[in-house]
């Protein structure tokens, strides 16, 4: 199977220790990476019976079906997470994502979390903050022309500062994107009404601290 450098993202910031629900699995690629490698227990959710057919089919292949369960399930309704310490959630928008997360009754035994949102990253580190989830690494890949923000939680306080905030924990190696963003706010600045611009402009003195 090949793997994509976003699936490599997941995977690097999974241990084969991790017993991990992959929620909105789709066609179940990282499960069944995580169980070659050596993962023991792992439940693979999607709400598309269709999907989850194909990932059934895609684990049986692999001969993983003793190491992945598999459930039909909108986000973590219906889904016991007692049992396990590590979600993994990819491919979704910051608000499909806020509402998974909205039970915190389950989230419990939750230790850890790897969050790939398409959008809104600033609301993502907020809502995982406020749930009380330090963001510990990221990763960020580009693949297919569009930049992946991969983001890894664990369960312990932290304070970050405004510029972590809006654009992640600063790395060397993500020099591209930082310019990349800066591009996209220039982009904007060009677009929006008058009142809106202050708001982008203060993002982008922000993001100089990167640059």
């Amino acid at each position: 199977m090949k793997v994509s450098k976003r699936f490599k993202a997941i995977q690097d910031f999974l241990n084969v220790s991790d017993q991990f629900i992959d929620i909105g699995s789709d066609h179940a690629y990282v499960p069944i990476l995580m169980a070659q490698r050596g993962s023991k227990k792992i439940l693979a959710t999607d709400i598309h019976a269709g999907a989850l057919k194909i990932a059934r089919k895609n684990i049986m292949d692999a001969g993983s079906e003793d190491v992945i369960q598999t459930q039909l399930a909108d986000g973590l309704s219906g889904v016991v997470t007692e049992g396990y310490d590590t979600l993994v959630i990819a491919g979704m928008g910051y608000f499909t994502i806020e509402h998974i997360l909205k039970d915190q009754e389950k989230l419990k035994p939750i230790k850890k979390m790897i969050l790939q949102s398409n959008n809104h990253l600033k609301e993502v580190r907020l809502l995982l903050n406020k749930l009380g989830y330090a963001l510990k690494d990221e990763s960020v890949v580009y693949e297919k022309g569009h930049y992946y923000t991969i983001m890894l939680f664990v369960k312990e306080s932290q304070t970050l500062t405004e510029v972590e905030y809006f654009f992640g924990l600063y790395k060397e190696e993500h020099k591209e994107y930082y310019h990349f963003l800066n591009q996209e706010i220039n982009t904007l600045l060009k677009k929006v009404p008058e009142e809106k611009k202050q708001e982008l402009l203060h993002e982008q003195a922000l993001l100089q601290n990167y640059l």
